[in-house]
């Protein structure tokens, strides 16, 4: 049986929704409870909870340390993983860990699936939500004080980043994207996914080394996976995105998968906790 190397984040620092850090915690039980039925795929969970006594951005900046710690060693050791969020500031720390990995020379591409830009800093945020900011920090595009909470000096070139099913955003997050001529499909221009996401990691294959894949689950559309921290209408249907994933599981590049935004105080009949199931399964299994 396959095992996976799978770190839970259960945290919620970057968003308004505490509830959304008991997300790893109830994979790790539905996995478990369900073990001896799928037999296909086994999971090895480390959990990282947040210091309780420090800032809320202190307490940010040493748990992203240590998300980083575990990609990083993960990649030098080259085993694949799996994260599971939390808000998607946890993006912050998954990532880095894999450009400190990587030599100077080499890539990283990046496909996020995600129904916002998180493209804003502390400059542009209406919210001051953390977790509508990795990408401009990922990208080198960061504010001083958001700088400060990413674990790496380096940095994903935007040509290495495509943003895939974008309904909702502000215009300087917009502009920081556009300025930097990152690829971004928006969901009213998506037609057939599984074919669009192939073509992303086909595009990715050829100018970089490792590609990951971030999933915010509002990408999804609300009536497929409800319980999600910042739903937005429409999206792609949760089977479309599971048919899309079974067609580029095989990909020698892809170096890891990561999961976040499931808030199970909006879950209804919990759809969205077995999609994310399902989804792991799908990719992994």
């Amino acid at each position: 049986m396959p095992v996976l190397e799978t770190l839970g984040v259960a945290a919620c620092l970057g968003g308004p929704a505490p509830a959304c850090g008991d997300g790893a915690e109830m994979l790790r039980e539905e996995w478990d409870h369900n073990a001896s039925r799928q037999n296909l795929l086994q999971l090895h969970w480390q959990i990282l909870h947040p210091e309780q006594n420090d800032s809320k951005e202190t307490q940010l900046c040493k748990l992203n340390d240590a998300i980083s710690s575990f990609t990083e060693y993960w990649i030098k050791q080259h085993k694949p993983f799996l994260v599971i969020g939390g808000d998607h500031s946890c993006a912050l720390g998954t990532w880095s860990g894999v450009l400190n990995a990587l030599p100077l020379e080499k890539r990283l591409g990046l496909i996020w699936l995600d129904a916002h830009m998180d493209a804003h800093t502390f400059e542009t945020t209406p919210s001051g939500n953390i977790h509508g900011m990795p990408l401009s920090a990922l990208l080198g595009k960061a504010d001083g004080k958001l700088r400060h909470l990413l674990p790496t000096i380096k940095a994903i070139q935007p040509e290495n980043l495509i943003l895939l099913g974008t309904r909702s955003f502000e215009p300087a997050e917009h502009e920081l994207l556009k300025h930097a001529d990152v690829t971004i499909v928006f969901a009213e221009q998506i037609h057939d996914f599984e074919h669009l996401l192939v073509q992303a990691v086909e595009k990715l294959n050829h100018s970089c080394d490792l590609i990951g894949l971030s999933i915010d689950l509002d990408f999804i559309r609300p009536e497929d996976a409800p319980g999600v921290e910042t739903p937005v209408a429409g999206g792609i249907p949760a089977q479309t995105l599971l048919n899309a994933l079974s067609q580029i599981k095989q990909q020698p590049k892809i170096c890891g998968l990561e999961i976040s935004e499931f808030n199970p105080d909006n879950d209804i009949e919990h759809r969205t906790l077995h999609l994310m199931k399902s989804i792991v399964e799908t990719f992994y299994g």
